[in-house]
Parts: C-alpha cells; sequence; structure tokens
C-alpha cells in the first residue's frame, strides 16, 4: 500500500461521475487532498480517469466542486476510490476551506495543501515540471563533463557488488560549487510541495543533496531539519544511526544520489521510521534501472528519479556522434 499523505475527513455527500460517456449517481465517504472515496453501484475500470461533480450540501446557493481523477482502487459491491488529477481554481478555493475548517491543525492543513499544489493544481504543476525541466538540461551539461565515467574495457563494481561499462560519480557534481547550487534547485522543486519536516538521506552519498535541499529551504524562509542516516549505529557516545533533530510523529522525504538495487535507500528508510519519522517519498538523481524502483514500490513508497541510465547514456553517445 502506498503512505497516506492527506488526512481524510469524514465527509457524507451527493456526487456524480462520467464514466464512458454516461453520467452516474454516488455518495461521497470521505474527501482529502489526495481524493475521495464514492459509493457507486457501477464502478469504472481501475486506472480510468474520470470526471466527478459533487455538492456541498447545506450552503445557498449549493456549492458545486468539480475534478478529474484517477481509479486507483474499487471495493465491488462497495465502491471506488479516486486521487485527484485535476481541479478547477474555483472548485479548488471551496476544497481548500472546506478542509481547512475540518482539520483543526492550520500548520498541518498547510503541509497538505503544499502537497495537493505540487500533484494536482495545473498552474502549479505547470510551473514545476517546467523548472525541473530547465535544472535538468542544466545539470546533465555537468554530468557528461565531471561525473559519468564510460570504461568497457575495465568495468567497474558497483555498491551493489555487479560490475558495468558506466558509472556516475554524482559526488564531483553534489561537491562542487556550481552544480551543487543546481542540484538543490532541481531536489527543491519537489521537497517543496511536499510539506514535509525534514530531508534524510544515507551517508555518504545523499550528504550534500540533503545540505543542498536545505540551502534551498532557507532562502525560502521554510523550516526544514536535514538528517543523515549512518549504514551503522555509532560505536560510542549517543550511539545513535541518525544525526539531526529527528522527532517522533515527523513527515520526511528522503534524497540519494543513485540508486541501482534499492537496497541502501530503504536500509535508510528503515531506520528513519524506527524512529518515528514517516517517509513520503524517495527522490534519486540517477536511476540506473536495475530493479532498484521495482523494490521501493513494492514496499509501498513512492519514488522519483530525476535521471535514468539510460537517458544519460543517450546524451552522452549523442555529444560523441556531434
Amino acid at each position: 500500500m502506498e503512505k497516506r499523505k492527506f488526512t481524510r475527513i469524514d465527509f457524507s455527500t451527493s456526487a456524480e461521475f462520467v464514466w464512458n460517456d454516461k453520467k452516474y449517481p454516488a455518495r461521497i465517504k470521505d474527501v482529502s487532498y489526495g481524493g475521495v472515496f464514492l459509493y457507486s453501484d457501477v464502478i469504472p475500470n481501475k486506472k480510468a480517469e474520470i470526471p466527478i461533480y459533487l455538492s456541498i450540501d447545506g450552503t445557498e446557493p449549493p456549492i458545486k466542486i468539480f475534478f478529474k481523477g484517477k481509479v486507483v482502487r474499487t471495493e465491488p459491491g462497495k465502491g471506488f476510490a479516486v486521487v485527484f488529477t485535476y481541479i478547477s481554481p474555483e472548485s479548488f478555493g471551496h476544497l481548500k476551506k472546506f478542509i481547512f475548517y475540518n482539520l483543526g491543525s492550520e500548520e498541518e492543513a498547510e503541509k497538505e495543501l503544499m502537497r495537493f499544489l505540487g500533484e494536482a493544481y495545473p498552474l502549479i504543476q505547470g510551473i514545476k515540471l517546467l523548472n525541473i525541466k530547465i535544472y535538468k538540461e542544466m545539470l546533465l551539461n555537468y554530468i557528461l563533463e565531471r561525473a559519468f565515467i564510460y570504461s568497457p574495457e575495465n568495468p567497474i563494481v558497483l555498491s551493489s557488488g555487479r560490475t558495468s561499462p558506466y558509472y556516475i560519480d554524482c559526488r564531483k557534481i553534489t561537491l562542487f560549487s556550481e552544480s551543487f547550487d543546481i542540484v538543490g534547485e532541481l531536489f527543491w522543486q519537489e521537497v517543496k510541495y511536499l510539506g514535509v519536516d525534514a530531508v534524510a538521506g544515507m551517508s555518504l552519498g545523499a550528504d550534500p543533496i540533503v545540505g543542498a535541499v536545505l540551502a534551498k529551504a532557507a532562502e525560502e524562509n521554510y523550516p526544514l531539519e536535514g538528517l543523515l542516516v549512518r549504514k551503522e549505529p555509532k560505536s560510542h557516545g549517543t550511539r545513535r544511526q541518525i544525526e539531526g533533530n529527528v522527532r517522533d510523529g515527523m513527515m520526511g522525504v528522503v534524497v540519494e544520489d543513485v540508486v541501482t538495487t534499492g537496497g541502501s535507500v530503504l536500509k535508510a528508510v528503515k531506520a528513519l521510521e524506527q524512529e518515528g519519522v514517516n517517509v513520503l517519498k524517495i527522490i534519486a538523481l540517477v536511476d540506473r534501472e536495475e530493479g532498484g524502483r521495482e523494490a521501493i514500490e513494492e514496499k509501498g513508497y513512492q519514488f522519483q528519479a530525476f535521471f535514468t541510465l539510460k537517458e544519460i547514456v543517450d546524451a552522452y553517445t549523442s555529444k560523441k556522434e556531434g
């Protein structure tokens, strides 16, 4: 199961959805910034994207909310759950007021709002994707110039124990002043909309990425803790495995430079969760596409990588041929 990012609010009201060009009545069970559950005799196919209209009773005139959602779970004889993929600006205003009123905690409501804006609000989503595209293009040049190694004659041993003719030494860009700033900007485009309390990573590879994200958070006056996870607990002193102001109940995102099999980053997640940190997402600079994504998602975590190895190899080949 995917880790829950939004608080569900009990909310029973009538609704209508469109599937295969036909309208069907439904009843809302609960609502959050993530989506809704609808009671219905008719259940669309999983992964179908459907328009949904719901009414908030007790107002004059009645408040109508329109959004689109993707079916992510079905319960035969009961109904189905959808996640928001689009919501109109006017409807977003109504939903925001409703959730702020019912959550109780203004701070938590603000964090959940940021997560929603980054995922389903068209204007914010468009700006975020454009910024990521720009920073990726800038960083790719540094990766090719400083970090990418192609050695078919002497394959390189990876941390997983496997060998490969391709190697990416990300520390040559995360520990360089010019590209350090771009790394921070790139990761911050995702982290800022997750509404988390902490950014964490496994030492040593993720340390500079954590620092780069903290620097960008500071520029925007966003209070964010940095957590560094040791491979093993210290053998002396406090005997801690996690450095930083870790607290039970924190919401965190885990960052990594390169993901191969996913073993290292999942080890970091386990250590964080033992300290009560709720890991919302795992973000990597590079995915070597050797099973890491599958291993991470199988455990129920969201995973995102800004580059794949194939993408970098293709850029390298194109540059050489050009």
